[in-house]
């Protein structure tokens, strides 16, 4: 009997045991609630800056883009960016979450400034198509401290490093200053495109800064002869522009460009000492010798660009309009390859939303003082069925020499062209985008 009692005391104890909540932590709180209570302190953290936070992201695509964010206690949040020189002077709200996506999570979950470099759209942002330039806008959070917050893209592994902005940028960024800085600079690139640095050994170095890609570029040539360029994705800052890394020449390092907005020019600081970087009146490196390194093709689109003369513009246009079976000239395209000698003018046409290649190829080969002389080649295929239609262009090419120079495009914001100009005749000339 005694075994029996016991027996019925163990199980009644059994069944009160498995009569209780079995989702009770052992550590006293339940999962969901401590996700819960760590989102709460993450979002205390993210509204808690007073003067909002700034951070820097890099493309998988390239460049760099700053962006300054303050966000609010009502899931809204309001940024500038430098992805243009109007989101840099102007703001823009949009909607942000704190979530648990198998970790807690920062969700900018309704279209922002961040949205334009991941648009699928290549006519929106000029990125890819599907992808954009590759940048999340969905993060982990990796760590949280007083002043930083760093965090990784759920998609492409952006890093993303939040870090608190001072009450004087918060109000740089708000009066306008940003855009106004950014404005400025644009504007003196397009205006003096041709720029260059200057160190204790007297070689010029041709500064190039591409506010498409946002890469700034040192180009030289060095005791050689040999074109060399040291490069680096660079975003904007409120003192200039600073280099993703540090660009060093002869022992000379700096990873930022100051701006003076007084004097309208820009300097770097080396051991304490201002060196300013001076106009030039025209390209320090030839373009001929930038060929292969630094651009590879000439585009040029069925629309005039400044840089074509007279002559081009009234036989290429007459191409572009008068294409036979129900082709649309698409563009053109200029593609050398150096290793072979062998410059393709490959003509890209569209036929009921399909796209065709007609290519021309041409030997060439290139005195030291870079002129061009082309020689026809066999052609088949696509090039066939058009060939006499571009005989006028195609004439050119193959009976002048030309010479190759770069283009400033200081009025319609094309930044540097290159232009191909015939020596036989100077009449003809015409640019394109460098690719």
């Amino acid at each position: 009997m005694l075994h029996n009692r016991l027996y019925i005391i163990l199980l009644a104890i059994l069944f009160a045991g498995c009569s209780k909540d079995k989702t009770t932590s052992l550590f006293g709180e339940k999962p969901e609630e401590r996700m819960e209570k760590a989102l709460a302190e993450y979002k205390a953290t993210l509204t808690g800056s007073t003067y909002g936070w700034k951070t820097v992201v890099y493309p998988a695509a390239g460049g760099g883009y700053s962006f300054y964010f303050r966000f609010g206690t009502n899931d809204r949040v309001t940024m500038f960016s430098d992805v243009t020189s109007q989101a840099a002077g102007t703001s823009m709200e949009s909607t942000y979450r704190l979530k648990a996506v198998q970790r807690p999570s920062l969700l900018f979950d309704t279209y922002s400034y961040l949205h334009l470099l991941s648009d699928p759209d290549p006519n929106v942002y000029n990125g890819e198509t599907g992808s954009g330039y590759a940048i999340d806008f969905e993060y982990a959070i990796d760590s949280v401290s007083a002043d930083t917050i760093k965090l990784t893209g759920l998609s492409f592994g952006t890093k993303m490093i939040l870090v608190k902005a001072t009450q004087a940028e918060a109000e740089a960024y708000t009066a306008g200053n940003y855009g106004n800085l950014i404005a400025g600079i644009d504007d003196y690139i397009q205006q003096t495109p041709w720029l260059y640095l200057q160190f204790q050994d007297g070689n010029k170095l041709q500064v190039s800064i591409n506010t498409f890609t946002k890469t700034f570029t040192l180009i030289y040539i060095d005791g050689s002869g040999q074109v060399q360029l040291l490069s680096s994705p660079y975003y904007y800052t409120l003192n200039g522009i600073y280099l993703q890394t540090p660009i060093t020449y002869e022992g000379n390092t700096f990873q930022e460009v100051f701006w003076d907005s007084t004097k309208e020019v820009f300097y770097v600081t080396i051991d304490g000492q201002r060196i300013e970087v001076k106009v030039a009146p025209a390209s320090v490196v030839p373009m001929h010798k930038l060929l292969g390194i630094d651009f590879s093709s000439l585009i040029v689109p069925p629309q005039q660009l400044p840089g074509w003369s007279g002559t081009f513009t009234n036989i290429y246009t007459t191409i572009a309009s008068t294409m036979p079976f129900n082709l649309t000239l698409y563009f053109t395209e200029f593609a050398f390859d150096v290793n072979q000698q062998v410059m393709n003018v490959n003509v890209y046409v569209i036929q009921n939303n399909a796209l065709f290649l007609a290519q021309y190829p041409f030997t060439y080969t290139m005195t030291a003082n870079g002129v061009f002389n082309f020689t026809a080649q066999p052609f088949e295929g696509n090039a066939l069925a058009i060939a006499a239609h571009m005989a006028p262009l195609l004439d050119y090419i193959r009976n002048d020499r030309f010479t190759m120079e770069l283009f400033a495009d200081t009025q319609e914001g094309n930044g540097i062209l290159g232009q191909l100009k015939s020596v036989e005749h100077p009449d003809f000339f015409f640019t394109g985008f460098r690719e």
